[in-house]
């Protein structure tokens, strides 16, 4: 068991400290940044923009990363991303030092791309590591890992954001800033050298097209071989479109109707990263080396109810934070066998393709998302959005669990070594 563990842990933290400097700086753009405007009714669109900015380059750039992954060790393609975090994290915190929007969303979208060129590889990655019947548990385990961290960069933006507005740090913003950013950076550099795993061949004949549109088309038409490959890859993306909405909502919900601090608001969008990550992790333990889609229609009940409560009840912060923890956890019940069961079905180097198609999809479904909140929270406010996705949850369970194998009424376990 234990070397195993060892093997993993690279991977894991190398993972977890990207998605914390990812998530540090988006949203410390949203609390700090809408400070800096002068028009309040700007607050929705800083927090779509930083929103849009940090997924932008993946529906860009994910066939460029797609092919990267294909025709070079992924474990090299992880050490040159994380090299290159370094300097971009020194240009947001000269964006802070100047207080200037411009140049901290630049940064965002210079993040975005760097995440964007090492995601196929660090999800590719995983079968190398622990084989295919690792796929449950690396899955489950990294994305329990991806939203603790999740959860640590939304708190300590919201309490950064807070504290450096305190009289005695004032004078001293931007060095509490920069050596967060540096020492998140250098630590994940640090920790990827230690990636060593067993790769395939790497591939350098039939590669897919540069172009994000015809990648795309060229993509989905491949998947249609797989039986249920793109309504998973859909089932994803929307996954990644709730959350989102969720997320951004939150931010305007917290201060707004529940009239928190930032740093409370903060916390509890912390709490949805560790319901997530529960869910997540449960998924992959119950699944025991197997791809169980029968989980996927649970989880979706399991966040419809949720969100029709908080409709309902209208509750104060804690039942509130109850319900969007809940909420969370089955989202993970609903996100980790999709997961599972693309990396399960797509063999050999092409699996780092549908990585990479998948992520456009997914960020085009969070760049939508973005807009979506920004138009539907200026209409009707946050309780709307609120409504807007349990609809979508609605409709994307009962999606999946007529296209998804295993998934609908005769559910059954789809075994890896199939």
């Amino acid at each position: 068991m234990h070397k195993p563990n060892t093997k993993w842990l690279p991977l894991f933290s190398t993972n977890f400290l990207g998605v914390l400097n990812d998530n540090f700086l988006k949203n410390l753009i949203a609390f700090v940044g809408i400070m800096w405007l002068a028009d309040e009714g700007n607050k929705s669109l800083v927090i779509s923009l930083a929103s849009a900015m940090m997924v932008l380059p993946y529906i860009l750039f994910s066939p460029i990363a797609g092919r990267l992954s294909k025709r070079h060790p992924k474990a090299l393609i992880i050490k040159i991303t994380k090299v290159a975090e370094i300097p971009i994290m020194l240009l947001a915190a000269v964006g802070f030092y100047f207080h200037n929007l411009p140049t901290v969303m630049t940064a965002m979208f210079f993040m975005g791309l760097q995440s964007c060129m090492y995601s196929p590889a660090k999800y590719g990655i995983i079968r190398d590591i622990g084989g295919k019947e690792g796929i449950s548990f690396g899955t489950g385990a990294m994305e329990m890992l991806t939203f603790t961290a999740v959860l640590i960069g939304t708190y300590l933006a919201g309490t950064i954001s807070d504290i450096i507005n305190f009289p005695r740090f004032v004078d001293h913003q931007t060095s509490i800033i920069a050596g967060l950013f540096l020492f998140i950076s250098i630590t994940g550099l640090f920790s990827s050298l230690f990636i060593n795993p067993k790769e395939s061949d790497p591939e350098t004949e039939n590669d897919a097209s540069l172009n994000p549109v015809t990648f795309t088309i060229e993509s989905f038409k491949w998947s249609k071989r797989i039986k249920g490959l793109n309504y998973s890859i859909l089932g994803l993306s929307t996954f990644w479109l709730i959350g989102s909405l969720i997320q951004m909502n939150i931010i305007i919900y917290g201060p707004g109707i529940l009239k928190l601090s930032n740093t409370d608001t903060s916390i509890i969008m912390a709490l949805v990263a560790i319901g997530i990550g529960l869910g997540c992790y449960l998924a992959g333990v119950i699944s025991n080396h197997k791809v169980r889609t029968s989980l996927i229609p649970i989880g979706g009940i399991g966040m419809f109810i949720s969100v029709i409560l908080i409709l309902i009840l209208d509750p104060g912060p804690v039942i509130f934070s109850i319900l969007v923890i809940v909420t969370a956890f089955f989202a993970g019940f609903f996100k980790i066998p999709l997961n599972a069961f693309m990396q399960d079905r797509v063999e050999g180097r092409m699996l780092t393709q549908i990585l990479a198609y998948n992520n456009l999809m997914v960020f085009l479904f969070i760049l939508i998302s973005a807009g979506i909140f920004a138009l539907v929270e200026f209409l009707t406010g946050p309780k709307g959005v609120f409504v807007v996705t349990a609809l979508i949850i609605a409709f994307v369970t009962v999606l999946m669990y007529f296209k998804i194998p295993g998934a609908g009424k005769n559910s059954k376990v789809i075994d890896q070594e199939k």
